[in-house]
């Protein structure tokens, strides 16, 4: 009985041990299945980082992503906007980019580039929602590279600002850049001269009614945008960072197609009975006419290291950049800002004009230690605008709450903890402008309204996880 006792033993010892490792067999299954499904048939890396942001503003005109000030209370009219604050915290900004490196091709080393962020508004979706902001192939020769897709515009960028400001939309009303879709050239043509040429997306293609699905006076318009830009770097003043003394001169130019619409004329249709006769007017049909208008742009920019930084150590090094720029009619590069054309005529054949706009932002950065800087920034811009363009905002509410002209102050001081982790503490200022007076409170007999003018303080906090 013993012996016999023993062997049952044994066998449930054995079928124990069977069962267990079937078990962990069969969970293995899918870590198996799933074993390659982070990799690619090509060299893929990824990397972003993770943002967190917390502060504190003193109107209550938009959250964490303000980019203007709201119409100031004004004599006995309160805004409400302006008369109180608002507290805000996001992560959205989040961001993560796959970075694929491919076989070659026609003699060109080739890759592609994907990126989205959680903010959501790039492409009118809710906030926390994963969008797109690059999605670009590249082809790159020993002088020549070939883009194809979308991201940043050569016109007006010049990322000294990147990873550094904590409001995404600061600096946006003085073209610091915007990405679209695009074909771009561009040459090396030796150590320090380069130029870019390529034609570009004349409307914005991530907004909510975006992409192919866009339709407005731009893309009715047969062509698209072209783009170019000449530039001259040098390394003989050293480098901070990434960055060496740098000058461009760029623009663009493109086309709008107004589509107006013009009654013809008019008939009168009689219809007699034993009462008498008696006529009716009728209108004929809408005919419909168009123009071409011109769109365009140009703008300056450099970086210079006054101070380079000594054997990649950055502590005392200096820096200067910034952009100054003019456009008539600049479609999607102003985003938020941009003003339409106004009609000077009352004729049915319309005469459009655009209010010219000039601005601008200059950075300074300064290194008290390899890990600690500080950066100031002013940016200012101004539209042109006439009598009759802001006679015409006063009576219409569209284009009365247009900005004319804006200002930004900004402060920002940062420390990397490591490569990888950065704290940031960022005062903003904004002192916006509108083209008229708001408009006025039902009932009150026009006696109550807005004001032109608002200011916006802001108190921010950030963090930076790069990997």
């Amino acid at each position: 009985m013993g012996f016999l006792k023993r062997k049952n033993n044994e066998k449930e010892v054995v079928m124990k041990k069977f069962i267990v490792i079937a078990l962990a067999l069969f969970l293995a299954i899918p870590a198996v299945s799933y074993a390659g499904s982070s990799t690619s048939r090509w060299d893929l890396t990824i990397g972003g980082f993770v943002k967190f942001d917390m502060g504190y503003q003193t109107q209550s005109g938009s959250g964490a992503d303000y980019y203007k000030a709201e119409r100031e209370s004004y004599r006995g009219y309160e805004n409400f906007a302006d008369e109180y604050g608002n507290f805000f915290s996001a992560a959205g900004e989040t961001r993560l980019n796959f970075l694929i490196k491919g076989p070659d091709g026609w003699g060109a080393k080739t890759m592609g580039f994907l990126e989205g962020e959680f903010r959501g508004t790039a492409g009118g979706s809710n906030y926390g929602t994963f969008v797109m902001r690059h999605a670009f192939m590249k082809m790159q020769w020993e002088n020549d590279a070939l883009t194809i897709g979308h991201t940043w515009q050569k016109w007006g960028l010049m990322p000294t600002f990147a990873n550094v400001l904590l409001g995404v939309n600061m600096l946006g009303a003085f073209n610091k850049g915007y990405r679209e879709p695009q074909i771009m050239w561009d040459h090396t043509i030796n150590k320090n001269f380069n130029f870019s040429l390529g034609i570009i997306s004349p409307a914005d293609a991530l907004a909510t009614s975006g992409g192919s699905t866009r339709v407005n006076n731009f893309t009715l318009s047969p062509y698209p945008f072209f783009e170019g830009e000449f530039s001259y770097t040098s390394d003989t003043c050293g480098k901070i960072g990434p960055w060496q003394m740098l000058f461009s001169l760029s623009g663009f130019y493109g086309w709008e197609r107004p589509i107006y619409a013009s009654q013809a004329t008019t008939s009168t249709n009689y219809a007699c009975t034993a009462g008498g006769c008696a006529g009716t007017v009728v209108q004929n049909p809408y005919s419909y006419d168009d123009k071409l208008e011109t769109a365009w742009g140009a703008a300056f920019k450099g970086f210079i290291p006054i101070i380079p930084e000594k054997n990649g150590d950055k502590g005392g090094a200096l820096s200067v950049s910034g952009i100054v720029f003019m456009s008539q009619n600049p479609s999607w590069y102003m985003g938020p800002f941009a003003v339409g054309a106004y009609n000077t005529s009352t004729s049915t054949n319309p005469t459009y004009s655009y209010p010219k706009l000039t601005g601008g932002w200059g950075q300074v950065t300064y290194f008290f230690t390899n890990k600690l800087f500080m950066s100031g920034w002013y940016g200012y811009m101004k539209y042109s605008m006439s009598d009759a363009y802001k006679q015409n905002a006063w009576k219409t509410t569209g284009v009365n709450n247009l900005v004319q002209s804006e200002t930004q102050y900004i402060v920002n001081l940062s420390y990397d903890v490591n490569p990888a982790m950065r704290f940031s503490l960022e005062w903003d200022y904004i002192k916006t402008r509108y083209a008229n007076y708001g408009t006025a409170i039902p009932g009150s007999g026009g006696a109550l309204y807005a004001d032109r003018n608002g200011s916006l303080n802001a108190f921010r906090i950030g963090a930076f996880y790069f990997f």
